[in-house]
């Protein structure tokens, strides 16, 4: 990737950027619809989803050095 470093900055921007642009959108229609305790709910679940991926991309990163 050295090689195209503004591609993959520029998708790092455009994929952060979607993602407050999505959470927002449906951390406000859980809030509006449930109520404020269904929005760290589900914070919660996406956080327990998200760990274990964390640790694999970790785990999978360490195992191809360069």
């Amino acid at each position: 990737m050295p090689d195209h470093a503004e591609t993959g900055g520029g998708l790092m921007v455009t994929v952060v950027q979607f993602a407050l642009a999505t959470g927002s959108t449906l951390g406000g229609l859980l809030f509006d619809n449930s109520g404020y305790q269904s929005t760290f709910s589900a914070s919660a679940v996406i956080l327990l989803f998200g760990s274990p991926l964390t640790v694999l991309a970790m785990r999978a990163q360490s195992s191809h050095p360069g």
